[in-house]
């Protein structure tokens, strides 16, 4: 399968109306398309994976972020874009780390707040961050 890669963007702040704004390609396929379609990154320095942000409707603008906050490889909490470039929305859900055959390490994202899982993130090869989006 040949592999296609994306520019994303994505912004941060600090709440004082300052945005910086940043291109990187796509280095992570998490809906198993075969396209690149999210990035990870290193906030702390330290080498390891913090977070992973994608572009969940294919525009070209990161608009969900997956936080990995101390570096245990588990991502502990999402955040989605509400549509004015703002990491508004907290997605509720539950990290586990299933240890079924496959070392699997899964959050489950509820996006709307009904309390049904709407998508869940894999971990498929024990490295640390998501490698797929289900849906």
């Amino acid at each position: 399968m040949r592999r296609t890669c994306m520019d994303l963007e994505y912004f941060f702040g600090t709440g004082d109306g300052e945005l910086s704004t940043w291109h990187s390609p796509a280095g992570l396929d998490l809906d198993g398309d075969g396209t690149l379609d999210a990035v990870a990154l290193d906030f702390d320095g330290d080498g390891r994976t913090d977070d992973a942000m994608w572009d969940s409707d294919g525009d070209g603008v990161a608009d969900r972020a997956v936080l990995d906050l101390d570096d245990d490889g588990v991502p502990e909490t999402a955040f989605a874009d509400g549509g004015a470039g703002v990491w508004e929305i907290r997605l509720v859900g539950s990290p586990r780390d299933d240890a079924g055959p496959a070392g699997l390490g899964r959050l489950e994202i509820d996006v709307d707040g009904d309390g049904k899982t709407d998508q869940v993130l894999e971990d498929t090869d024990g490295d640390g961050h998501a490698d797929r989006v289900v849906e």
